[in-house]
């Protein structure tokens, strides 16, 4: 859980560190749904044809022989437009002064005579308004304070734009028109436009953007009727298209009170007519009224200049080169159709990766790691599929970067710490394996750990060693006499059975009980344990010599040897396992050992047969073992090496 949290934890701080970077990572993402919406769905994002642009090229200026139309010609494209019975003209030009009387007259005069032009103004946007404002002409301060809007706001308006620096249509030109609105726009970190801010804080009203000005007109809602909830909505109330019923509009915004642009796809898709079309049209009254009105009546114009050396062309989710005239087409699109998109906010993109993280947890919990993986795997791609769903039916726009970071961060987290928890485990395996397995055979085991703890019925010698009189003379030994003496004497009797392959059962006190022929497969189990056991005899001799130097009492062990078939594996609970062998031939080399010469070793039957043929042996007279009614023939393995065959 750690580790869970930790990762959504790191997502979120990548983000607020480097939006710059990872934020532009998920916008780029984002725009490839517009794309693959376009290419692969179209019928999701239907284009209203009531939204035309009108586009100023090359092609027009060749076509009237002008290097660049008049303000006079202007006005006959605004009369013409007029004339073909469009609903409302959004000119995205700007005439900041007057130029030549005749002509500016000429083209205010059209603007009176159509009623429904909209031009241009431009802003700067701030976080904050300015404590002193920039000189401006008192008509330019008195024509802004007429038009600004109030509007009804509920809630926090502190985070919106603040517009500054008004540059405006010359007043006597923008008193002809239906009004101003402002053309400033913002681009996301990437330099990509994907937003427009409908409202700009100013003084104490708001201005609106020209599109969002002209639609609200279009849709008969004045000032008063819109209410602005910051971060959440702006509300169109009563919104009418014309011969429609009037119903409530409501569009997402940030805090910013920007809206995403629904783009309908590239440039190309967009309706779109010549300037100088247009502006010839007056020449065939017929054409006009016959074949060009039907296309035009009741339209929304945008009219924009899209010819060479035209500086609003910038790169939107659809298009790297897109005329911005098309962007302010696209929110009056949007706005008209109502296909608002709306993208989760923090609270609900965090629920949606808690939700992530819960199956991570979950898989992280059940599944192994290759499991694990491969199921967290499916789960991305199942979280891709649900954005792009979301998307195309539901309108909704997830963040796609952060979720798969923390996915992948809780990933690798998960993997490590397996990885580091398997790693210890090995490790504490090893060390308990290397107390009573050669290691070699330990290396072996933990390459295949699973053959270790198989329980299974095989045939093993079966060791067991014991100090004569040890309790006897511990009582006159301190603890930490017995503990050393019991190292240096256990340590090497160990490396003498780690030698020939043996396996470490137990330490029983002063006792030792150890086997062959498991885990490892030994066919001459016999073999080595009886040799191990001479080795040990004599070691012990050795260690008696020293120790009797040195004030200590003379080592003397007694070793037993059984060879049979016994249950062999891991026994006991699952917090506490052992690796041992049960069965009632464990028992009898227990009894040998006891029967067993000082100093002398003693073996049964069955381990003679093994061994009688490599290891020297000595016929013993039968005994009598506890838990037998009758005595049992056993043999003796003589411990120096110079008693001749013959005895």
């Amino acid at each position: 859980m750690i580790i869970i949290v930790s990762s959504l934890l790191f997502g979120h701080l990548l983000f607020y560190l480097l939006p710059g970077l990872f934020g532009t990572w998920n916008a780029e993402s984002v725009d490839q749904l517009y794309v693959l919406r376009y290419k692969y769905f179209p019928s999701r994002i239907p284009y209203d044809s009531t939204v035309i642009v009108v586009n100023e090229t090359d092609s027009t200026l060749q076509t009237l022989a002008s290097p660049y139309l008049s303000r006079r010609q202007y006005g006959q494209v605004v009369r013409n437009l007029g004339d073909l019975g469009v609903a409302i003209q959004i000119w995205d030009y700007f005439f900041p002064a007057p130029m030549n009387a005749e002509e500016d007259s000429i083209l205010m005069a059209c603007n009176r005579s159509a009623g429904n032009v909209y031009f241009g103004m431009g802003f700067a946007l701030k976080d904050e308004p300015p404590k002193l404002r920039k000189p401006r002409p008192a008509s330019t301060w008195e024509y802004l304070s007429k038009t600004k809007w109030h509007v009804q706001v509920e809630g926090d308006i502190s985070k919106m734009y603040a517009a500054v620096n008004p540059n405006i249509t010359f007043p006597a030109l923008a008193y002809s028109t239906r009004g101003l609105g402002s053309i400033a726009l913002q681009f996301d970190q990437d330099g990509v436009f994907r937003r427009a801010p409908l409202l700009l804080r100013y003084e104490d009203g708001f201005y609106p953007s020209f599109a969002f000005r002209a639609i609200c007109d279009y849709l008969q809602v004045p000032p008063k009727n819109i209410i602005v909830h910051p971060g959440k909505n702006i509300t169109l109330k009563n919104a009418r298209r014309p011969n429609s019923l009037p119903h409530d509009i409501v569009i997402p915004i940030d805090e910013r009170c920007n809206m995403i642009v629904n783009f309908v796809g590239p440039w190309e898709r967009i309706v779109n007519y010549d300037l100088a079309t247009i502006y010839r049209a007056s020449d065939d009254h017929d054409a006009m009224e016959y074949t060009m009105k039907p296309e035009f009546q009741g339209k929304l114009v945008v009219v924009a200049d899209a010819s060479t050396g035209a500086t609003d062309i910038h790169p939107v989710p659809t298009d790297n080169n897109y005329p911005l005239s098309g962007l302010h087409a696209n929110v009056l699109h949007t706005i008209l159709t109502e296909n608002f998109l709306r993208e989760l906010n923090t609270v609900e993109m965090t629920v949606v990766e808690i939700l992530l993280l819960a199956f991570v947890a979950y898989f992280a919990l059940k599944l192994s790691s290759r499991e694990f993986w491969v199921s967290v795997l499916l789960l991305l791609i199942g979280y891709l599929v649900l954005i792009t769903v979301a998307f195309l039916y539901g309108n909704l726009i997830f963040n796609i970067v952060r979720p798969v970071i923390i996915t992948i961060a809780s990933v690798f987290g998960v993997l490590v710490y397996r990885f580091i928890n398997e790693e210890r485990e090995k490790e504490a395996t090893r060390r308990s394996f290397e107390s009573y397995l050669p290691p070699s055979v330990v290396k072996r085991q933990l390459a295949h750990p699973e053959s270790i703890f198989e329980v299974q019925k095989k045939e093993l010698t079966i060791m067991f060693t014991d100090i004569k009189s040890f309790t006897t003379y511990s009582s006159t030994m301190t603890p930490d006499q017995i503990q050393k003496f019991l190292a240096e004497y256990f340590d090497a009797m160990v490396q003498i059975v780690f030698k020939y392959g043996g396996t470490v059962d137990k330490y029983i006190g002063d006792g030792l009980m150890v086997f062959f022929g498991a885990p490892e497969p030994q066919v001459d189990h016999a073999v080595r344990c009886a040799k191990a056991a001479i080795e040990m005899q004599k070691k012990s001799r050795e260690l008696k010599e020293k120790w009797v130097r040195e004030g200590l009492f003379p080592l003397k062990i007694r070793i037993g040897i059984n060879t049979g078939e016994v249950v062999v594996g891991n026994m006991g609970t699952q917090k506490k396992l052992a690796y041992t062998v049960l069965g009632s031939d464990v028992n009898l080399a227990n009894r040998l050992e006891s029967n067993a010469p000082v100093e002398g070793i003693m073996i049964s039957r069955r381990t003679y047969d093994f061994i009688k043929d490599q290891v020297l042996t000595l016929p013993h007279e039968p005994i009598l073992v506890k838990g037998l009614d009758t005595p049992i023939e056993v043999y003796t393995v003589p411990v120096d090496e110079t008693v001749p065959p013959a005895a």
